[in-house]
């Protein structure tokens, strides 16, 4: 197992589990998914540390984090990963990298600490428009469609609850980040674990709860309909729709036509995020569906490293 280091918080005495990676002059921030713990990124932060200083985190409730005592707001997600990143000394040329949920939190820690954040990589990031799904959708096309994450974190919570999770297990095995990467035994070990803890679950449902609700993501939505983050250099990158429509139709059993609907409104939801600056641009991975680092890795790097020399030539 790798070394995974503590630190608390100062405001709320949260502790957060994290690595640091390489050396540099800019930072890459990562957070992750919705569930989901560093361990998913581990590989590719070794990467990525070949050219920049990378974190890793686990947040509240995840990995090796225990839960925080306060509620899974946005806002309170992005201020307890400043916490962490003022306790250890970082406080500017930060470049964030979120995926899924982990585009949500850095879309809002953006908006709270826009002087720290000099460019943002955001993967299939949510978004506080997700509601529209279940306006537009028929109740058993909403189900199909995946948007709603509540059904299976329930079953985990009550999985792991009932201290059952080691026939959990193989399931999990065979499940998304499992099924999409091979994984270096301690992070798969590592993954396992979290995905394991009741706290996980808790931890999900309630960061679910707050992203889709309207006063608490109110943040976002205003950044984005205000194009409050100015110029700062964002990059979206989302599946192939070609890609993703084929998983939906077999992970969701639903025909090609209300495959392509959802996806539409998906990548429509999508384009809206571009809005939060004057320089945000849309990349497609032509080789993914929803995670993208695991399948489509150079595309995020390339990425990484175009804005990275695109910044040194405005200095």
């Amino acid at each position: 197992m790798r070394n995974i280091d503590m630190t608390k918080i100062h405001n709320n005495d949260t502790q957060v589990a994290y690595r640091i990676w390489g050396a540099g002059s800019i930072t890459i921030v990562i957070d992750a998914a919705l569930g989901t713990c560093s361990a998913e990124w581990w590989h590719i932060a070794e990467k990525l540390s070949e050219h920049y200083r990378v974190i890793t985190f686990d947040r509240a409730g995840y990995g090796m984090s225990p839960p925080s005592g306060l509620e899974r707001t946005p806002h309170n997600v992005a201020s307890e990963m400043d916490g962490l990143l003022t306790s250890l000394g970082i406080d500017s040329d930060i470049i964030l990298i979120g995926h899924s949920q982990g585009g949500f939190y850095s879309m809002q820690y953006a908006l709270m600490y826009p002087s720290k954040v000099i460019s943002m990589v955001l993967l299939d990031p949510a978004t506080p428009y997700d509601n529209e799904f279940t306006k537009r959708l028929s109740e058993e096309q909403y189900k199909q469609s995946g948007v709603d994450k509540t059904m299976g974190l329930r079953m985990g919570k009550v999985v792991t609850s009932l201290k059952l999770g080691f026939l959990f297990k193989p399931m999990l095995k065979k499940m998304p980040p499992f099924f999409y990467y091979d994984f270096a035994d301690d992070a798969k070990e590592y993954l396992l674990k979290s995905l394991c803890r009741k706290s996980a679950y808790v931890a999900a449902l309630d960061e679910y709860k707050f992203t889709h609700a309207e006063n608490t993501a109110a943040d976002v939505k205003n950044g984005i309909e205000t194009q409050a983050l100015g110029g700062l250099p964002i990059r979206v990158i989302t599946h192939s729709s070609e890609f993703y429509c084929k998983e939906l139709q077999k992970f969701g059993t639903m025909d090609l036509p209300t495959a392509k609907m959802i996806e539409d409104m998906w990548q429509d939801i999508m384009q809206r995020t571009l809005n939060l600056s004057a320089d945000a641009k849309h990349i497609t991975a032509s080789n993914s569906g929803h995670f993208i680092h695991l399948t489509d890795l150079d595309v995020v790097c390339d990425t990484l490293y175009e804005l990275t020399e695109s910044l040194k030539m405005k200095q």
